[in-house]
């Protein structure tokens, strides 16, 4: 009798055991995570993600945040993974990279001509957290006041609004706004190509599925002979 007890709680157990949760971070990164909503998030990334490593059993949850609460997140096993470049100094210590790189990015400075002739300290603007490979200290020791907006999007709003001298962006991004305004490419910006950088999926260490995230991502990749993810 006390087996069968036992056995009927053992079921019981299973049957209201919450299923595995992939928290997948993401900000506004256009085309690769779009905001929908003030909390929702969506893209090209977040759905080839969802592909990949989302099962009968385990299911691929988004958390939209801006990237400085994603790195922190990522630093408390809140978030288990996310798209980034390797070099952030913001990045926790605690991660590893999937070794097929996701995409690539091309980083650019973009300015409006006159405004940075004319004013004694130009303003340029950026993402908060974001480093951009060194840029912004070299950006900085050329006399650029940076502006700092939580995402990709809020800072070419603020380009485009001429309320910054300038802007450092990833193009993608820049790309996108423009599209989905409908809007030229202005004769009056200064398009100046900084660099080509590799951004990666990023897994929290210690995350309990990290090495389910590890394995698939990369065994995906290695058996389409991917160079890319995006691809």
């Amino acid at each position: 009798m006390r087996l069968i007890i036992l056995f009927i709680a053992l079921l019981a157990n299973l049957a209201t055991a919450a299923e595995p949760v992939i928290h997948l971070g993401v900000h506004n990164f256009p085309p690769y995570f779009v905001m929908t909503s003030q909390d929702q998030c969506e893209g090209s990334a977040v759905e080839q993600t969802r592909a990949l490593l989302q099962t009968n059993d385990i299911t691929v949850q988004v958390i939209c945040a801006t990237p400085a609460r994603i790195y922190k997140m990522l630093q408390s096993g809140e978030v288990d993974l996310t798209i980034n470049i390797k070099q952030t100094k913001a990045l926790p210590d605690n991660i590893s990279f999937i070794a097929t790189p996701y995409a690539r990015l091309s980083l650019v400075l973009l300015s409006h001509g006159a405004a940075v002739a004319r004013e004694k300290t130009p303003s340029i603007a950026s993402i908060r957290g974001f480093d951009y490979h060194g840029q912004r200290q070299i950006l900085t020791d050329k006399g650029y006041q940076f502006i700092d907006l939580p995402d990709s999007i809020s800072a070419v709003e603020l380009f485009i609004k001429g309320r910054s001298s300038a802007l450092i962006t990833y193009e993608a991004p820049f790309n996108y706004y423009l599209q989905q305004n409908q809007l030229p490419f202005a004769n009056n910006y200064q398009r100046q190509l900084l660099e080509h950088i590799d951004a990666f999926y990023v897994v929290a260490n210690s995350s309990k599925l990290k090495a389910y995230i590890e394995q698939t991502l990369q065994h995906h990749a290695d058996t389409a002979q991917l160079s890319y993810f995006a691809n």
